[in-house]
């Protein structure tokens, strides 16, 4: 996203906001030394370990390992992707956004255009509420009566009705909005020359951004018709990939323990009504990557929790895979009876609801598994087992899977120790998926440098030793490399953390922001002696290398160059 905005433009902006003002308007500070020091606001703590150095322009919090630039807080303290959070702070710094439009959408729309779309999504928002109130929704109105609403809570949500013959594109067009932008908004269509309601005669649930911008609404039909759920389709200011219902809801939630991913905004509308947090769902889409890595962003972990039925089952499984490839942590609450989750909350209130039992992705797989094969027959368990290994396999820590061995050892029959044979077993050619992979991937964790890499990174950022003086080929992890080559071409510490990946930006941060207060004779004597660490560990490296292709070779003359050079570097290793 940093590569839709001029470079230039946004040094700029980290050079006008100032990190300290930003957070301190948000959190209160301490300064300590050269550092400025706080409870963290991303997790529970009493003593502060959320550390800013203004120098640098980055933070750091030693507690749950976030850091980053300016731009990095306000995405994650606001809920925010990376485009509304240069927006934010180009407000606040008096600066214009580039001529080159910056939408979410690459579709060649304005930036005024997504202005009036907007515009008309709200007006037509109040359109469908106000109208819930007439008798001509009478029908709708009784509907999410039925469903266990009152008035505070249709207002809540804002729903509303969409007339039965049409009517809101008049509205609109009477109150000046061009006919091209209700046809964008996806509020009107047009055949054979004739304007017509996209929804007509449906209960209406507006889908609103963290901002309180209206991008879109999902229509569900009152009586007989089809669809039963009609949703706006994508727009120059609505994705449905890239949003869920209740994130204007969600954005305002702060220590949410998990995100609880339903199937329909009934089901949103009757837990968060009932007092239960975090709930939204997708937008009458399957879950999609970027629903899963949005979600990442708002609790420790999403909690699946779809219809107890066979689909819902279906989708939940689909739905892991997702959650697992972005690597974002997550477990399923299974409802039992066939319910969706509006009618168990209905039944059981908030308080039994929230005493359904979080569950593991491979208990709830093995649990699925389990249900495909007849466990009173000895070809069934076998079957069953041989089908969880290859679950308990992908489960990534030892201890966990020791866990369901045990658990399919019970289910199966089958002794734990040959289930942890098999689980062990390489699997066959082709048995690992390409999502498995990608998952696997995904999963780790960027390498962290060294620690004599991050002391010369944050010598070079404080400006006591120079960033010319460093040795690039000393250096081992690629994310310390890269911010050597970012001090060398001058660039700031903050424009460099936004230049990395998500999964990068906190531990480069930590690099800018660790404590670091020596004076100029203890920094040069600190530089010598970390660039002595990384020759001597590059030395190593060489000389472990040598041995290995040494006692690999077998032609004489090129054995005896091989000892000539392993004697060589070791003299010269010994002199450092």
């Amino acid at each position: 996203m940093a590569g839709r905005f001029p470079r230039a433009w946004l040094d700029e902006l980290r050079a006008r906001v100032d990190i300290v003002s930003v957070i301190g308007a948000r959190v209160p500070l301490k300064l300590r030394g050269r550092r400025y020091w706080a409870c963290c606001p991303f997790h529970g703590e009493t003593k502060p370990s959320f550390s800013i150095t203004p120098d640098t322009q980055t933070f750091y919090c030693f507690g749950c390992k976030k850091g980053g630039s300016v731009i990095d807080f306000v995405m994650e303290y606001e809920r925010c992707d990376f485009l509304d959070a240069v927006k934010e702070l180009a407000d606040q710094a008096h600066m214009q956004l580039p001529d080159k439009d910056m939408s979410h959408e690459d579709d060649g729309a304005s930036r005024a255009l997504r202005e009036r779309i907007w515009e008309a999504n709200r007006a037509a928002a109040r359109y469908y509420h106000d109208l819930l109130w007439t008798p001509e929704g009478a029908e709708a109105l009784t509907y999410l009566y039925k469903r266990g609403l009152d008035d505070s809570g249709i207002k809540r949500f804002g729903l509303g009705v969409s007339p039965r013959h049409g009517g809101l594109t008049e509205h609109l067009m009477e109150m000046g909005f061009e006919e091209e932008v209700l046809i964008r908004a996806w509020l009107t269509g047009k055949k054979d020359g004739r304007l017509y309601d996209m929804f007509r005669n449906r209960a209406m649930f507006p889908i609103i951004d963290g901002s309180g911008r209206v991008l879109g609404f999902g229509g569900r039909i009152m009586g007989d018709g089809e669809p039963k759920y009609l949703n706006t389709s994508d727009t120059p200011v609505f994705n449905k990939r890239r949003n869920v219902y209740a994130m204007n809801f969600l954005r305002k939630e702060r220590n949410l323990q998990a995100v609880i991913l339903v199937e329909g905004y009934m089901d949103v509308v009757s837990l968060r009504n009932r007092g239960v947090p975090g709930a939204v769902a997708t937008l009458g889409t399957a879950l999609t990557d970027e629903q899963a890595a949005l979600l990442r962003r708002f609790a420790p972990e999403v909690r699946v929790c779809y219809d107890g039925d066979s689909a819902g089952q279906k989708a939940i499984l689909r739905a892991l895979d997702i959650f697992e490839e972005a690597a974002t942590p997550v477990r399923v609450l299974d409802i039992p009876g066939n319910m969706d989750p509006d009618d168990y909350v209905r039944a059981n209130g908030a308080e039994g609801f929230m005493k359904l039992r979080p569950m593991a992705p491979a208990e709830y797989r093995l649990i699925r598994e389990a249900e495909k094969h007849d466990l009173s027959t000895e070809d069934g368990r076998m079957q069953f087992a041989l089908a969880g290994c290859e679950i308990v396999r992908r489960v990534r820590t030892p201890v966990e899977q020791d866990r369901w061995i045990r658990y399919l050892s019970e289910r199966s029959g089958v002794d734990a120790r040959v289930l942890a044979r098999q689980v062990g077993a390489a699997p066959p050619p082709g048995a690992e998926t390409a999502r498995q992979r990608a998952t696997s991937q995904t999963a780790r964790k960027a390498e962290a440098f060294q620690p004599a890499e991050g002391q010369l990174i944050r010598l070079c950022a404080s400006g006591q030793v120079s960033a010319e003086l460093l040795d690039e080929e000393l250096f081992v992890s690629p994310l310390a490399l890269r911010i050597v080559e970012g001090l060398k071409r001058g660039e700031t510490p903050s424009a460099i953390v936004d230049a990395q990946s998500e999964e990068d930006r906190a531990e480069a941060a930590r690099a800018f922001v660790s404590p670091l207060d020596e004076g100029p004779v203890e920094a040069e004597l600190a530089f010598e002696q970390c660039v002595g660490v990384l020759r001597r560990q590059r030395m190593d490296a060489q000389i472990n290398e040598l041995m290995e292709t040494l006692h690999q070779e077998t032609d004489p003359v090129k054995k005896n160059a091989q000892m000539d050079m392993l004697r060589q570097l070791t003299l010269e290793r010994a002199r450092i």
